[in-house]
């Protein structure tokens, strides 16, 4: 159990890491606000796409060197896609692996724990991800 939560826990300061430094993929906003600057207009010139790490815009970062970070920033973006996605099939298989240890009426028990925590949280209007 302690093994989990450590994992959980790095899982989650790795994506608070990328978000906090603008690796993370765009949120739902983001992207129909980018849907809106598409059907916008020629008229006005169109901003790079991207987002500067924290403080970089109070040193005065010019428009080449703000273009030459999200240019960056994209090349990064595949890599990180690539890693998060081995990192949820790890992610997978040990909790596959966790699940084989228990017996089948602890697995039966787990489930209707797990579906009575699932209900309890949609009541509560959240939508919590079962393990």
């Amino acid at each position: 159990m302690n093994r989990r939560f450590a994992s959980m826990v790095v899982a989650a300061g790795l994506v608070l890491a990328l978000g906090s430094q603008g690796l993370m993929q765009p949120t739902v906003g983001q992207e129909k606000a980018a849907v809106k600057e598409k059907a916008a207009p020629a008229k006005t010139a169109k901003k790079p796409a991207g987002r500067l790490p924290a403080h970089y815009a109070k040193v005065g970062v010019s428009d080449e060197q703000r273009k030459t970070i999200y240019g960056i920033q994209a090349g990064y973006n595949t890599q990180i896609e690539a890693l998060q996605k081995q990192i949820d099939a790890l992610k997978a298989k040990e909790d596959a692996e966790v699940v084989a240890v228990l017996t089948p009426d602890q697995k039966k028990k787990l489930d209707e724990f797990i579906a009575e925590a699932k209900k309890a949280a949609e009541e509560r209007g959240g939508k919590k991800k079962s393990s």
